[in-house]
């Protein structure tokens, strides 16, 4: 039997090494795919997209609004020892006290109608909302401030921890003056509802 020439046989087996080499090379792609498709993304790598939380607050913008409610603190507190010289003895002597500027804002459209700062005589600080419970719709508040004095250690402990649901002005433990464009009062300021700052504390 005449054996074929030379370049054929080589042909020969060329011609199947590369349906061979082919083969694997689409195989191989395969299977890639198919592990990129089949692998979840990674848990610890959050979506580039990811939205913040709503309603938080940087630390900056934490500072900063907890150094505006301490710059309303001095201004009032020295309007109050000029306009009520006696007052400066029982701040001195009381447990704690705390300050709150009051918007003129229509009580319906805010929830809330100031905020303020308590502080005890270790300068440990709770910031404060204040909503008025007093108001019916259409209401107007004229801005004003207000400073309370704690007489009593335990009430303004409770009060820092938690506020206070209504009527703080008819707790004997508790001073309270108000300050407007009239001067300054101590009188009952009823239905104000005091709570935490969750965003400032």
């Amino acid at each position: 039997m005449t054996e074929p020439p030379s370049g054929l046989r080589q042909q020969a087996r060329i011609l199947p090494d590369r349906h061979i080499a082919r083969a694997l090379i689409v195989l191989a792609l395969v299977v890639a795919l198919a592990g990129c498709a089949s692998t979840p993304p990674s848990a610890s790598s959050p979506a580039p997209d990811a939205p913040q939380p709503v309603g938080a607050l940087s630390q900056k913008a934490k500072r900063e609004q907890q150094r505006a409610i301490l710059k309303i603190r001095d201004q009032t507190l020295d309007q109050l020892f000029e306009l009520k010289p006696s007052a400066r003895a029982e701040f001195d002597q009381a447990a704690g006290y705390g300050v709150f500027e009051i918007n003129g804002l229509n009580a319906v459209l805010a929830e809330t109608h100031g905020r303020g700062v308590v502080l005890d005589k270790k300068n440990r600080a709770a910031y404060m909302l204040l909503a008025r419970t007093d108001v019916g719709p259409g209401a107007e508040l004229k801005p004003y401030r207000q400073v309370l004095m704690f007489g009593d250690p335990e009430t303004l402990r409770r009060f820092m921890a938690s506020g206070s649901p209504a009527d703080t002005s008819s707790d004997p433990g508790i001073t309270v003056y108000r300050l407007d464009i009239k001067g300054v009062s101590a009188q009952a300021d009823w239905g104000a509802r005091y709570f935490r700052d969750p965003d400032l504390n």
